[in-house]
């Protein structure tokens, strides 16, 4: 027995597919690893467990395998392996495969997309000429095109000696399946055209979820009712499911309606309809009525009324549904579990998501990981949400892009350049730095850690960066105060042609407005709409007013905000405001200060900055009265926090901080550089009191980043709130005394000091 050769087909198909490729002593012997195709085939089998075993052939595969296994635990001996699996496959040839055994094998092969058992299955279809049956081809044909390889099902068809419909769908249901639709609608042609095969309802039912364009699926909708396929509910559903996925419900709820038989697929494709249109209240609604007429709901159904039960923030029903989840016995499916945690991470609910991931166990999927990670992310806990990420590694999940863009978000929210370097890194190996997502994450993310330099390299590395990528850069570009670079970048990706976004605009804008181009931003601004079709925005419209206010046009600015179409609320009034501060004008402060508070009566901010500005004109009263006021309104002002990183760690000072361990040496440093700077910066802050911010948060930040990073080492201080004047002036001092680079990120913008000088020009 084991001196007979078994064929086994090449894994690229050449040639005639008939002829297949001799390779070795057996069916299994690829390239010698006898071993690897042993262990696949005990794997295959494992998986079958889902269907019926009794066959005959299951039993001897079984067997075989079997004592294939207790050979090579014996003495390793490949050949001997080589020679159980050849005898096994003759047998089962010979005696025991029929037509429809290998139509079910190779129906298994088809959904499981095991591609190589496929082609062995087809070796011996050859073998024992099984493969002459008609059913048993058209199973081959279909195989093949479930697993993506189309050259080899149009191989296969064009030997069948007979064609029908079934083979034509399997043909078609490949292309569409594999990505190829227009190569599907012309399969779709040929058939009747030149093969003379009328088409049945389940070609339609295909091919309506194969439409590239409305019109395509109104067209076969039309020829649908024509030959009376609509009553058939598979039809419907796909017809319902084309609708809903052009967005146009309006014609999904009017087909809704007039299906005769609805099944938990309608009902589904139907809720989800109404859930990507936001329409949460009208989808529970839906769902309450399957129940109701006696539909039972699938795991995919409750997967979607989670969702909106998250998504409208309905907590009790829900927990109902969670609770209906575990009296159903689903709680155990992927979906369903998935669903739980995201409803419970949206409702901050992190305890309960936590708990639910612990009971799936090793059945929770990446999706599942993810929606645990961007649950804590979200709200607030970022280290939290970075530990779930090394808890997922550890048990071996494997991630996707999704997993490295939500972590990277975390670690620009912390941020921590260190981890992100380290994340980076795990993209790199896991090769995900191709993903154009994953791309505009690091982007994102080293730009917001304070390392540029990192984020150009991403940039300039992603072989074809699309509108997403463009965005991250242009931002990261107009936050550093480099506007030549983002309006470089702007041209370009227009030239590339790439539409720019609302966002787009937003971010070119605001370089131009942190650096004083005036007429680059309003030329940008009036592009929008004439050249694009973008109707500007509230922060469209905040952005200009900066742009004008900060440049010292506070009359243009004024007069840009009462022309508004639209009523101008606390967003556009406070870069007024902050222009009004910069350049000393206290009546159109107080008239800009009145206007915010009419909107939002808690800025603290609002009551700071006219106390401020009444010191430096001399009305200490005026400055006074603000400060009561604040107390009597119970208005307080958010505390000045600054943090940098040192050696993975996070170091945290508030102003006149004194509960840090290096507390002696940080003021004394401070001591030490404000001796050196203080004759220069007082004549360069005038009336402005320095002692009041001698001890601010980021002055302690920078102190300790000299006394703890290496010389030469840039230091990254990252602010919650603006940074004042006072530090601002002193911070260009600091930077040319030390011969360091400053990076301090406050609330609006990164200042970049070097040698005495800031990037933003002092347009502070």
């Amino acid at each position: 027995m084991s001196s007979l050769t078994f064929c086994s087909l090449s894994s690229t198909v050449n040639g005639n597919l008939l002829k297949p490729v001799h390779r070795g002593k057996c069916i299994y012997s690829y390239n010698k690893v006898s071993v690897l195709k042993l262990v696949a085939a005990r794997q295959l089998l494992d998986e079958i467990a889902k269907r019926a075993r009794g066959s005959v052939a299951d039993l001897y595969v079984t067997e075989c395998v079997d004592r294939a296994d207790m050979v090579m635990e014996s003495n390793g001996n490949s050949d001997v392996t080589d020679e159980l699996l050849g005898e096994f496959m003759f047998d089962c040839a010979s005696n025991y495969m029929d037509e429809e055994y290998v139509i079910d094998q190779l129906r298994y092969c088809s959904s499981e997309g095991s591609f190589e058992l496929g082609k062995l299955y087809h070796a011996l279809m050859i073998k024992t000429g099984i493969w002459f049956d008609k059913f048993v081809a058209t199973a081959l044909l279909n195989m093949y095109a479930k697993c993506g390889e189309m050259a080899s099902a149009e191989m296969i068809f064009g030997t069948l000696s007979y064609i029908d419909v079934a083979s034509c769908n399997s043909m078609i249901c490949g292309y569409v399946s594999n990505g190829m639709e227009s190569e599907a609608f012309a399969y779709f042609v040929k058939m009747g055209d030149i093969l003379d095969i009328v088409s049945n309802h389940y070609t339609y039912s295909i091919l309506l979820s194969a439409c590239g364009s409305v019109q395509v699926g109104k067209q076969l909708h039309a020829q649908i009712i024509k030959l009376d396929f609509m009553s058939l509910t598979v039809v419907g559903n796909s017809a319902l499911t084309m609708y809903i996925n052009f967005g146009m419900i309006e014609e999904a709820v009017n087909l809704f309606e007039g299906l005769a038989n609805k099944n938990h697929i309608s009902w589904t494709a139907y809720i989800s309809g109404l859930y990507r249109q936001k329409a949460f209240y009208k989808a529970l609604k839906q769902f309450c009525l399957m129940r109701k007429n006696n539909t039972e709901p699938n795991e995919y159904t409750y997967s979607v009324a989670l969702s909106c039960a998250a998504s409208a923030e309905y907590h009790d029903y829900g927990c109902a549904l969670h609770a209906q989840v575990i009296k159903n016995g689903m709680i155990s499916k992927v979906f369903v579990g998935t669903a739980i945690i995201e409803m419970y991470s949206k409702c901050a609910e992190l305890g309960n998501a936590r708990k639910q991931l612990k009971e799936m166990g090793r059945v929770a999927s990446c999706a599942s990981w993810n929606a645990v990670i961007t649950g804590l992310v979200h709200n607030g806990e970022v280290g939290s949400g970075l530990e779930m990420f090394r808890k997922m590694l550890n048990n071996d999940i494997a991630c996707d892009e999704y997993t490295c863009s939500v972590t990277l978000k975390a670690c620009s929210l912390l941020p921590s350049l260190e981890i992100c370097r380290q994340v980076h890194s795990w993209v790199v190996k896991g090769m995900f730095g191709a993903n154009l997502h994953v791309a505009s994450s690091l982007i994102e993310t080293y730009a917001q850690c304070g390392n540029l330099e990192d984020a150009e390299k991403v940039f300039y590395l992603t072989s074809e960066p699309d509108g997403v990528t463009f965005n991250a850069m242009i931002k990261a570009y107009s936050q550093y105060g480099n506007p030549m670079n983002a309006i470089f970048l702007f041209e370009k990706m227009v030239e590339n042609g790439i539409l720019p976004t609302s966002f787009t605009f937003l971010a070119v804008i605001s370089a131009c407005s942190h650096c004083g181009l005036v007429q680059q931003g309003k030329e940008l601004f009036e592009s929008m709409t004439r050249d694009y079709g973008i109707s500007p925005e509230a922060n469209h419209y905040s952005c200009m007013v900066d742009l004008l206010s900060r440049s010292g046009q506070l009359e243009n600015a004024l007069e840009f905000i009462n022309k508004l179409p639209i009523e101008p609320k606390a967003p556009i009034w406070r870069p007024f405001l902050a222009g009004c501060r910069f350049h000393g004008s206290l009546e159109m402060a107080e008239m800009a200060a009145s206007k915010i508070l009419e909107h939002d009566p808690g800025d603290a901010s609002v009551y700071v900055t006219l106390s401020n500005m009444y010191v430096e004109a001399g009305k200490v009263r005026d400055a006074l009265k603000q400060r009561e006021l604040m107390k009597s309104k119970s208005v307080q002002k958010e505390p000045g926090c600054s943090w940098l990183e040192v050696n993975a760690k996070i170091h945290r000072f508030f102003s006149g901080d004194t509960r840090h361990i290096d507390t002696p040496k940080l003021y004394s440093r401070l001591d030490n550089l404000m001796q050196k700077i203080q004759n220069k910066t007082s004549r360069e802050l005038g009336k402005v009191t320095k002692e009041k911010c001698l001890f601010h948060s980021e002055r302690l930040a920078v102190c300790f980043g000299l006394l703890n990073l290496p010389k030469g080492t840039t230091i990254r201080v990252f602010k919650n709130i603006r940074i004042c004047l006072d530090c601002h002036i002193t911070m260009k001092h600091i930077s040319k005394i030390s011969n360091r680079e400053i990076i301090i990120r406050d609330n609006y913008r990164f200042h970049h000091f070097k040698q005495g000088c800031c990037s933003c020009g002092d347009f502070w």
